[in-house]
């Protein structure tokens, strides 16, 4: 496997519980999803979480449906094990793995192996390390260096009450911890804004494993 170097670095040589490793298929099928909600785009903000996305289509005679053809198979597995029951847009989300090896390439699929917002491009390990379920609280990067932490709450505030906030700075960088009061608002907040233009950044979005925010924490 080509990045099993960066899987042993992030997991200590071991593997998050339930994940086998042994997986080989590169594709999954997304079902039960809110038809009138999603997007190819808002999908790939969610499943580029758990890899580098290739392409995407959403089934014209299943809108419910969609296909997710991941950079492997670890990848694949790593976004069913993480996903599989998270709330998207009202509903429960059902992912697994897809009789078709690829998504054959057309008009109606969105391709995304060169995009400059997949998340294992670089620091790989870092990013396999963070995979999680989704969770009550993001963390925000490549924010403005002027931003307020009232811009970033009139930006995200539309997905749900938000609980607490905290504006830092690491490696010169700011970046922020968001607490909505629930899995599907926080959930709902990354799949619709990251990737979104904040006072001229282009902002990306990851769920947190932090359970609260600590004034003195970063």
């Amino acid at each position: 496997m080509a990045n099993a170097a960066a899987i042993a670095a992030a997991f200590g040589g071991g593997l998050p519980p339930g994940i086998t490793g042994t997986n080989e298929r590169c594709t999954v099928l997304a079902s039960n999803l809110n038809p009138d909600s999603i997007s190819e785009d808002k999908l790939f903000n969610l499943f580029s979480l758990y890899g580098n996305i290739v392409r995407i289509k959403l089934l014209r005679n299943k809108p419910d449906h969609a296909l997710v053809q991941m950079g492997d198979g670890f990848q694949a597995e790593l976004a069913v094990h993480f996903l599989k029951g998270a709330i998207l847009f009202g509903k429960p989300l059902e992912v697994n793995f897809s009789k078709h090896a690829t998504i054959t390439q057309g008009a109606d699929t969105h391709e995304y192996a060169n995009s400059n917002l997949n998340r294992f491009n670089r620091n790989a390990a870092k990013n396999y390390r963070y995979c999680c379920s989704p969770t009550k609280m993001i963390h925000l990067s490549t924010l403005p260096q002027d931003v307020t932490e009232e811009e970033i709450v009139n930006h995200l505030e539309e997905h749900g009450p938000i609980v607490s906030t905290k504006l830092f700075e690491m490696n010169g960088k700011n970046q922020a911890l968001i607490l909505f009061e629930t899995e599907e608002q926080a959930t709902e907040a990354l799949v619709c804004k990251h990737a979104s233009s904040l006072g001229g950044s282009i902002i990306r979005i990851s769920f947190s494993q932090l359970q609260s925010i600590r004034e003195n924490s970063q």
